[in-house]
């Protein structure tokens, strides 16, 4: 399969979810981010990575939800791609981030380095 066309997928898969995660969860989507799309060389199966932003307090219920609402991420991507198959879509939480904010915190923490 052409790796430009597993690179357009991807992105609509991204755009899809996104858009579909702003309707479900309409007041949490704001701490939400579809960090990438990683599709499957025969475009079966697409692993989506998403970043939560806040506390584990509040990130651990969001992350369930959405888990839950994974049904209807599937359904809205196979409505909007025009595809033989429609890539079964695996959610995976993107930690970067709050990897990124623990360094930093890290960082001020100590004295002039």
């Amino acid at each position: 399969m052409s790796s430009q066309r597993v690179a357009k997928v991807e992105s609509l898969i991204q755009q899809t979810v996104a858009a579909e995660i702003r309707d479900l969860l309409a007041g949490d989507s704001a701490r939400i981010t579809i960090t990438r799309v990683d599709a499957a060389p025969d475009l079966r199966s697409a692993i989506v990575w998403i970043g939560l932003l806040g506390t584990e307090a509040q990130t651990v219920p969001l992350w369930e939800r959405l888990v839950g609402a994974r049904n209807i991420l599937q359904a809205g991507v196979s409505k909007r791609l025009t595809m033989k198959y429609s890539p079964q879509l695996h959610l995976r939480q993107d930690t970067g981030g709050a990897y990124a904010a623990d360094i930093e915190r890290l960082l001020r923490s100590q004295p002039d380095l």
